[in-house]
Formats: structure tokens, sequence, C-alpha cells
């Protein structure tokens, strides 16, 4: 029930606030957002929820959906960052954004809660809709070209992906299973080393674009540049973390051969993709630049634990997807505000605004500290695991991990004294109204509790993970 309500809920919704006048799209989006969010709430209480319809029994394709480990707090980032950013939004940003936004956040419930590769493909494709026409309808000079880039590169990863999920489905009717995309069949056929070898490289080059990581980032520049800050959030706090998700649910349990092979390579890329996202935020003067380059760090961090293929890596990940998604969501829609009230993005017209600004300085450097990784926050856990994954697995790579940490704190660190402290530049800036402050309150509440009880999610990934883990044990394991 709960799941159907994820689904129906922002679907209904778009359709109303696209009918509605535009004064009132904000409010329906909002009120719909809510209900969204009040549904997640009830699947706390299910300990395992799951919808499984025949849809084209032919093909051996089932709406198959579920809420478990891996996706049950993936789906509660999602309703929250949107809830959160529809409150940030323009009220006079009109119904049609409205309508997009919902119908992102329909997509992006059912990617998370897919477990039929099909199903899985087809809002992975939904999705690149919504994001489109954000971009090119709400986002800065050059948004039509960063839509046709996001578009161009996600279409191309999405052919890969197809290739692979039909390939799959053949192989497993070939082997005399029948057709199916039960990610969960798939996982236990065998098939020849050099054909996985191919189809492992189609998904993670599809997972890779998403995420995205490096060198497959080129659509997240411009993207992250010229998309309103509401829309960033959400791209790189919920979006980027379907490659991610990607990788463990579908790729952890049926190419753990090619996981083991080609391990050494692929931690190679990783840590190139975290110095490269942590050097590069180090040459930005655009503060919304540099936080998209310490999230492109980030989401390379998080490959690195599943690389390891350790249990604390894989488990450090799943984690640090959800911390990372609400802090630097949190950090972004901050940046909007503060951009708002500035007119500008450049660290060097801005200084001493934390006189003016007081509160405003203080969410900053909250959300700040939190993407850098203060013990006490959640980046501190998600990291801690995935860095004790790969001392177990590869300590060299665990030693350029923690180097990276450095520099984190020095990109992020600078980006705030430079906008917040020292002689004042802009004065006589706004503070933040007390309606910013209410959806701001509970967002950093939620990072602050993740911080002192990382074990609310972990406790529940950990069954979820070993599942998948044992699936693996018979084809190289984990660590």
């Amino acid at each position: 029930m709960f799941l159907v309500w994820l689904l129906a809920v922002p679907l209904l919704g778009a359709i109303a606030a696209l009918v509605a006048p535009d004064r009132a799209a904000k409010g329906i989006a909002a009120i719909t957002s809510v209900l969204t969010l009040l549904g997640y709430a009830g699947l706390l209480f299910i300990s395992r929820a799951s919808i499984n319809w025949a849809w084209i029994p032919k093909w051996g394709i089932r709406f198959h959906l579920v809420a478990d480990g891996l996706s049950l707090f993936l789906l509660g980032l999602s309703a929250v960052m949107f809830v959160v950013a529809v409150l940030a939004s323009n009220k006079e940003a009109g119904r049609t954004y409205y309508f997009w936004v919902l119908v992102l956040a329909f997509s992006t419930f059912g990617l998370f809660a897919a477990v039929d590769l099909f199903v899985f493909y087809v809002f992975w494709e939904v999705l690149l809709i919504p994001v489109f026409f954000l971009l090119t309808g709400w986002s800065g000079e050059k948004g039509r070209k960063a839509a046709m880039k996001w578009l161009v590169m996600n279409l191309v990863g999405s052919f890969f992906m197809l290739v692979g999920v039909v390939a799959l489905a053949v192989i497993h009717n070939q082997n005399g299973g029948g057709f199916t995309f039960e990610i969960a069949q798939l996982s236990h056929m065998s098939m020849a080393s050099g054909v996985a070898s191919w189809l492992f490289f189609a998904f993670l080059v599809a997972f890779a674009i998403k995420a995205p990581l490096w060198p497959l980032h080129g659509w997240m520049p411009e993207t992250y540049r010229e998309s309103e800050s509401p829309v960033t959030a959400i791209i790189s706090g919920v979006l980027s973390k379907a490659g991610i998700y990607g990788i463990l649910r579908v790729m952890i349990p049926i190419f753990m051969p090619q996981f083991h092979q080609y391990q050494m390579w692929l931690l190679i890329v990783a840590t190139i993709g975290l110095l490269y996202g942590a050097f590069m935020a180090l040459r930005q003067t655009d503060m919304k630049m540099v936080t998209a380059y310490g999230s492109l760090s980030h989401m390379a961090m998080m490959a690195l634990g599943i690389f390891s293929l350790t249990q604390a890596g894989l488990l450090g990940t799943t984690f640090y997807m959800v911390a990372h998604g609400l802090m630097v969501g949190g950090l972004f829609l901050v940046l909007g505000l503060l951009e708002k009230r500035t007119g500008t993005r450049s660290m060097a017209e801005l200084a001493g605004l934390n006189r003016s600004a007081p509160r405003l300085a203080a969410y900053f450097l909250f959300f700040v500290l939190g993407t850098l990784g203060l013990p006490g926050l959640p980046g501190f856990a998600g990291e801690y695991m995935i860095i004790q994954g790969l001392i177990i697995s590869h300590v060299v790579f665990a030693v350029i991990a923690g180097f990276v940490l450095i520099v984190a704190a020095w990109y992020m660190l600078r980006v705030f004294q430079g906008v917040m402290q020292g002689p004042v530049r802009t004065s006589g800036i706004k503070d933040l109204f007390t309606g910013q402050v209410v959806w701001l309150v509970p967002l950093a509440g939620l990072v602050i509790l993740l911080g002192v009880w990382p074990a609310g999610i972990t406790s529940h990934a950990v069954p979820s993970l070993y599942h998948a883990m044992h699936v693996a044990l018979g084809k190289g394991g984990v660590r």
C-alpha cells in the first residue's frame, strides 16, 4: 500500500499542479510532497514492503518493487529532499515547473524500489525527461546546452544498459531458466567470462555516467552551474545516488567475478576521480562549483567503498549515500539562498556576510562541516567505514583517501571563510526568513540524527547487503 502511495501521490499531484493556476501550483506541490513523506513514514513501520504484479508475462516482466535495507532509506532521502526542494523553490516558477518536479519524484521512487531489471530501466529512462525540461526552462544562460549534454550522455549510458538488460534475460532463457528480469534470479545464472566482461562494462558505463564518476562526468559541471539551486540539490543529493545504487543493487550480485578481475583498475580510476574532484574544487572561485566538484570527489569515495569488495566498504557506501544526499542537498540550497541575496556566486566579490546574516552563516557552516566529514556528523561515519574497507582490501588507497579528506577540509573551509568572514564587501543583505528556517531546521536535525545514530540505517542495510554478499560468495565473495 505505502509503495503504491509513493508512486501514485506524486503522479496525481503533478497532474493537479499542471491544471491548477500558477499561483496555486507551489501549494499543491508542497502538499503533495508532504503527503508523500507521510506515506514514506508508513514504510518505516513495515520490515519489508513489496509490490509484485505480472506486467508482461510473455516476456517474464513483473512490476516488482521492494522497500528493503538497500532502498528504504534512499526512498526516505528522496521524500525529504523533494519536500525541501519544493519549499525552497520560487512561487513564481509556475505550474509547469512543479509538474516536472513531481514527475521527477515519481520516477525516482520507482527507480529506487524496482527489483525487476526491466522496470528499473523504465524508471531510469523516465527520470531523464523531467530533468531535461527543468534545465531548459529554469536555468542560466547556458541551460539548454547543459540540458542537451545531460540528455545525450545519459542516453548513451541508457543504450549500454538496455543492451545489458536484454542480454541478461536472453542468456537466462538460453540456460533453461526462461525469460526473466528479476535481479534475484539473474544473480544465480552462469555466463561465459568474455560475455560477462562486456556486460559488466555496459552496466558500469551507464551507472558511472549517472553518478557521475570520473572520467564520465562531462554533464556535471554545466548542469550544476546552470540549474536552479533546488534542482541542483535534487540532482546532486538524490539522482547522483542512482548510479551508485545501481552498482550495489544490480552489479554486486551478478558480476562479482568481474569485480575481482578488474578490481585494481577500478580502484585506480576511482582514486583518480577522488583526487581530480578535490583539486578541481580548490581551483574554483564560484562557490557553487566548489561544492559541485567536492561532490564529484565524494561520489568517487563511495565508488572506492564498493570497489574495496569488503563488507565495511559496502556498508559505508550504503550509509554515505543517504548522509551525503542530505548534506550536499542542504548546502546547495543554502548557496541558492545566498546567491539570491547577493546576486553573485563569486567568492572574490563576497566577504564578511556573517555580520548581517548570522543565521545564514550558521547553516552554511553546519552543512560545510557535514560535507568535510566532521566527527559527530554522518559524513565522518560513512568515510570511516569506507576507509576501513580500503584498509582491509588495499591500504595504499586508504592512505590516499585519508589525504583527500584533508584537502576537502581545505576547500570547504576556504569557501566559508572567504564568503562569511573577513572585511565586509557586501553589506545590508537580509538574513534567513522564518519560512526558510522552517525547512532548514528539520533537514539539519536529520543530519545530526544520522551523525549520532548511524545504526539507524546500517542495522537495516546489513540484512540486504549480507544477502547480496551471500549470493556473491559463490562468485568470489567479499571480505
